[in-house]
């Protein structure tokens, strides 16, 4: 079977169930249907994923779990920024390789390496395909290569395993594989500088506590959704005090930057009543937890302390997230949940520091998502608990 044959087989069939191909199997002796159908499951998920590869049917994939795992192509492109033009780089958990193939559009040498035999075929074929067969593709261990390596690289990139020996997630780096914690100093020792992937779920403070070697830590989202986090790593100077890491927060344009100290520091304000606008972060900066730092920096109010909206009379441009038009605030009561329930079909909802969730509201509002109109239940400074009708 020719190679040309079998995309051409893919391309006929892209729309196809691949469960009916399958059955048909013996349609096509010529074809690897199952194959075929492993790549067309995959073609589907890179479409949206990675597009850049979308366009190479030729591509392989041996599984659908690399593919789940590696980084999209928004947060692969983000990590291009981290690479010197023509740096030495190196890749040590290389997977599907997608991380590896964007820092290497940017590197004069790249070095992909990958414990699993079906993924190194994979990413050698691929990168080939790519135009790309210049980066250097190494089986085994990962830190085993690096320790053997005599030259010095400009940047190590790893993506830890986060899962133990029975399948299961975890969260803490000290449980990932291989084990950040262990290995810093010769990753340290071996380049200037290291960028590690570790999980969204991971607990920043205790982070920055564990890895005293974290120059900035980024916390990168897709379309409002935390994707990533992101610690580069320096060597620490001999002279003290170290330099204070910086957090930044990324979603698309919005980008917001601060140290753990400025946090604390900041000038909060607190609203004594609901203003004209209201602000709601993007989830990025609520995981980096810049919660004073929004008041002080746009001079806005924070409507409690654990309630992170903010509010103004005057409109504020620039806020890194969503800025709503208030057009009534109710108090929370019967009175209002009927008033509600007779006036809106449908009501877009947000339940923030309030008794109930955000679906049990809906629930007993009994009306359904959508709509130009956006409902937010809140607590109030005074501990009142409000209903802030608002149109984005």
């Amino acid at each position: 079977m020719s190679e040309e044959k079998f995309i051409r087989f893919l391309l006929e069939h892209e729309q196809d169930d691949p469960a009916r191909l399958l059955l048909s199997a013996e349609r096509w002796p010529d074809i690897d249907v199952r194959r075929a159908v492993r790549c067309l499951e995959a073609r589907r998920k890179i479409r949206t994923k990675v597009p850049s590869w979308y366009e190479h049917p030729e591509l392989d994939f041996p599984g659908s779990l690399p593919l789940e795992q590696c980084s999209s192509e928004a947060t692969a492109r983000y990590k291009q920024a981290f690479v010197p033009d023509g740096a030495r780089i190196a890749d040590l958990t290389g997977g599907l390789g997608v991380d590896c193939w964007f820092l290497s559009r940017r590197a004069a040498e790249a070095h992909y390496c990958e414990r699993r035999e079906e993924l190194c075929e994979a990413a050698q074929y691929n990168f080939a395909a790519l135009g790309t067969a210049d980066i250097m593709v190494h089986g085994g261990d990962g830190v085993a290569w690096l320790q053997e390596q005599p030259e010095h690289f400009d940047l190590i990139y790893l993506d830890p395993a986060r899962r133990d020996a029975a399948a299961r997630r975890v969260y803490d780096i000290a449980d990932c594989e291989p084990n950040l914690l262990e290995i810093k100093t010769l990753l340290l020792e071996k380049a200037d500088r290291v960028l590690a992937k570790v999980s969204p779920m991971a607990d920043i403070a205790r982070t920055l506590v564990q890895i005293p070697e974290i120059r900035e830590l980024h916390i990168v989202a897709v379309g409002g959704e935390v994707k990533e986090l992101l610690l580069l790593l320096e060597p620490l100077r001999d002279s003290y005090p170290q330099p204070e890491p910086r957090i930044v927060a990324s979603d698309g344009d919005i980008r917001f930057s601060f140290t753990p100290a400025e946090e604390p520091a900041a000038r909060v304000r607190y609203a004594e009543h609901v203003g004209h606008y209201l602000y709601q972060p993007a989830k990025a900066l609520l995981k980096a937890g810049a919660f004073r730092l929004l008041s002080d920096r746009f001079g806005l109010e924070k409507l409690a302390p654990s309630t992170h909206l903010y509010t103004s009379d005057e409109v504020m441009t620039g806020f890194p997230g969503k800025c709503f038009s208030v057009e009534e605030v109710l108090d929370w009561s019967k009175a209002t949940q009927r008033l509600l329930r007779g006036r809106f079909d449908r009501l877009e909802m947000t339940a923030l520091n309030f008794p109930i969730s955000t679906d049990a509201l809906r629930k007993r509002l009994g009306i359904a998502g959508g709509g130009d109109r956006h409902l937010f239940a809140t607590t109030l400074t005074d501990n009142k608990k409000q209903i802030i009708l608002c149109k984005p």
